[in-house]
């Protein structure tokens, strides 16, 4: 690759967008080419600012634990533990931290709840 244009992109708006792409597809079933198609940036901007498709996920979850988007939390969450965290220390660990931050009485609801509403089982409102 020569000189393309150094693209100045929006990290958070990127992350975003790449944490919505994870929840719907799941880590798994989320391609690199999927991260192009829905970022419109080029697989090497992406390499160069995330390192890899796991950078990506682990920056946009950070990301989703410090904002008020509580779906993309929730789903990303649920990304998490189910797909990344067998394969990945960092993640688990990110899980534990929140785990430990976030002890209500309620919490494991919660994150059943999450679920069933992540597979469709209930629908949002519920």
């Amino acid at each position: 690759m020569g000189m393309g244009r150094n693209r100045k992109f929006d990290p958070t708006v990127v992350l975003h967008d790449i944490g919505w792409l994870f929840i719907k597809n799941g880590y798994n079933g989320t391609s690199l080419d999927d991260i192009v198609k829905a970022t419109g940036l080029l697989r090497g901007s992406l390499y160069s600012t995330f390192g890899s498709k796991l950078g990506m996920f682990i920056a946009a979850f950070e990301l989703s634990l410090h904002e008020e988007d509580t779906q993309l939390k929730w789903g990303l969450l649920l990304i998490a533990m189910l797909e990344v965290a067998p394969q990945s220390t960092k993640v688990a660990q990110m899980i534990q931290t929140w785990y430990a931050t976030n002890q209500t009485p309620d919490i494991e609801a919660q994150i059943g709840h999450a679920l069933l509403r992540h597979s469709g089982i209930i629908t949002k409102g519920e």
